[in-house]
């Protein structure tokens, strides 16, 4: 057996040092990854997922469809850009508020919650007053129709028969977690409002 020179004694020990080096390094990295990934993980509550706030302006808007944790596994719905929703004031004294989605954002049964951005929604007619639309969470909007030209239009005909269903039974909800940079203005008349009594579509 040849015994090693101090020269290459020397070599293996930096071999060694440089590998466990290595080794440590990767499993800092693997650490860091989780904790990351664990901080950009959803937070459970009332049975559904709450996004994470956004920081980067985009993602203001959390959206969830209670409906779907309790659906088929193959069930989404898409809420598409230009979706309407409102919160009625709960005094009089502080108006009503409402804002309009700008981009489309898909939930699933293993994802019923969303990230999307949006835009306030001013309309006097209407009361939606607030601007910008106020975030909280304790702040719970519901879908109220779609921006049709300088309009709302409450109808969802051109939705699917799910999506409809669960916009008007209000199984659709919305949470404001960032400021909304734009404002968006619907030009209305009262006599552009439905009748509340009028008979529902079908």
């Amino acid at each position: 057996m040849r015994l090693l020179s101090m020269q290459e004694h020397g070599m293996v020990k930096q071999t060694v040092f440089g590998t466990c080096a290595l080794a440590l390094g990767t499993l800092w990295g693997v650490v860091a990854m989780g904790q990351a990934a664990q901080a950009q993980t959803p937070v459970t509550s009332n049975g559904l997922g709450t996004v994470a706030l956004s920081t980067n302006g985009q993602g203001s808007i959390s959206i969830c469809a209670n409906s779907l944790s309790k659906g088929a596994e193959t069930d989404l719905l898409v809420v598409p850009s230009g979706t309407v929703f409102a919160q009625q004031a709960s005094t009089g004294k502080q108006g009503a508020q409402a804002f309009v989605t700008t981009e489309t954002v898909t939930l699933t049964h293993m994802q019923p919650c969303g990230l999307t951005d949006g835009s306030t929604l001013v309309s006097h007619t209407r009361h939606w007053l607030v601007n910008p639309v106020k975030a909280g969470a304790d702040v719970v909007f519901h879908t109220v129709g779609e921006v049709s030209g300088n309009g709302l239009d409450t109808s969802f005909d051109d939705e699917t028969l799910g999506l409809r269903a669960a916009f008007k039974n209000g199984s659709i909800i919305a949470h404001v977690q960032g400021p909304l940079h734009d404002t968006v203005y619907l030009t209305e008349s009262a006599a552009d409002i439905e009748d509340p009594d009028a008979p529902q579509k079908p």
